[in-house]
């Protein structure tokens, strides 16, 4: 086993830390240790982050907000500085990888001050505000979709994919469902998901046909507190649901679902992709850089999806493309075709060889 751990920095959202956390398994089986640097909103994802050794740290965003804000930010993201130059020293990695989110922007520069050499994956499909600030002095910049906005001018990138976690790879192969029977249609806002998505789906579906609402099984991810209402929505449609605030097999959800509606995050985009299954996005409208609607085109370029603006997200505009796609069975199966396969699989490997590539060149140096 290497002495020396692999430092992957991640934080903020799942989106951030799920592809780590593929990675760090990819690496695991490869005989390495991993060292997680993330801060206190990313400890919350990382409760299954196969992690050898991990440290926390202070960061946050300096691109919004006012002049007070910022000042409060700047101070943070030093103080992270710190703590990952302490900590670094005591752990001497042989190489970090920054996964975007600012806990990665101290981590990768600490990185850089200490001559260990790093890289940076930008799951999006517009490089992050913190990755912008990184790859100039990276030893290689990777991104997951075919398009990558706001690249630096000079500085090369190489598309490997979004890593996908083990629970995403063991159904992967899984068939698209057989539509005979049940219709099984998945909800969720992802990490950051709002009351919209606990509105507009449960009305939209109030006004199909009834003998469509027979036929569906819906799985709602909603906020705790608007639990009770969904169910109670869904309950006078005569719609069978399930309503949880977070369902923990997420992976499995999505590959037994015929159509799923959904936040445009990196991951889910990905997952979408890996598992093959048709989807309504509804990119995030605060999202910096609008990078969801970015995402959403590498599904809708493939007439894999379709893409609903956030201020579109209500029941009278997501009814015409619901009903329209569960009652054609036929686009329904040809969207999970075009979906498998629209994101290139085998990220968590080739970022494996990116890392083993530059850890390998310190050690011989």
């Amino acid at each position: 086993m290497a002495p020396n751990p692999i430092a992957l920095a991640a934080g903020g959202t799942g989106g951030h830390l799920f592809p780590a956390e593929a990675l760090a398994q990819e690496l695991k089986r490869r005989g390495h240790r991993v060292l997680l640097v993330t801060d206190a909103r990313g400890v919350r994802y990382a409760q299954n982050f196969p992690a050898d050794d991990r440290f926390e740290i202070s960061a946050a965003t300096p691109s919004i907000g006012g002049p007070v804000a910022k000042a409060a930010a700047a101070v943070s993201i030093a103080a992270g500085l710190f703590t990952s130059l302490r900590e670094f020293k005591k752990r001497k990695p042989a190489a970090a990888v920054g996964f975007g989110g600012y806990p990665s922007l101290p981590a990768m520069k600490a990185a850089e001050l200490m001559k260990i050499p790093y890289g940076v994956h930008e799951q999006n499909g517009v490089l992050g505000r913190a990755n912008r600030l990184l790859v100039k002095k990276a030893a290689f910049t990777a991104h997951a979709f075919p398009v990558l906005e706001k690249l630096p001018a000079g500085v090369a990138a190489t598309e490997v994919g979004n890593p996908v976690r083990d629970a995403v790879n063991a159904v992967a192969d899984a068939p698209y469902p057989s539509l005979d029977g049940d219709i099984h249609l998945l909800i969720f806002g992802g990490s950051q998901g709002a009351s919209i998505f606990s509105k507009a789906p449960v009305k939209a579906i109030a006004n199909l046909a009834p003998d469509l609402r027979r036929r569906l099984v819906v799985t709602h991810q909603a906020r705790e507190a608007e639990m009770e209402a969904v169910k109670a929505g869904y309950a006078s449609a005569g719609v069978r649901a399930e309503v949880a605030s977070f369902f923990a097999d997420l992976p499995q959800r999505m590959a037994a679902a015929h159509l799923v509606i959904s936040r445009a995050g990196a991951s889910t985009v990905t997952e979408l992709a890996a598992i093959g299954r048709p989807s309504i996005l509804v990119p995030l409208a605060i999202a910096m850089d609008d990078h969801q609607t970015g995402n959403a085109r590498a599904l809708k370029d493939k007439n894999a999806a379709v893409i609903l603006p956030e201020k579109e997200f209500n029941e009278y505009e997501l009814a015409a493309p619901l009903e329209a796609l569960l009652t054609n069975r036929e686009r329904l199966k040809s969207m999970a075709a075009s979906a498998k396969g629209a994101v290139k699989s085998g990220a968590a490997a080739r970022l494996a060889d990116l890392i083993e590539d530059i850890a390998g060149q310190k050690a011989a140096a």
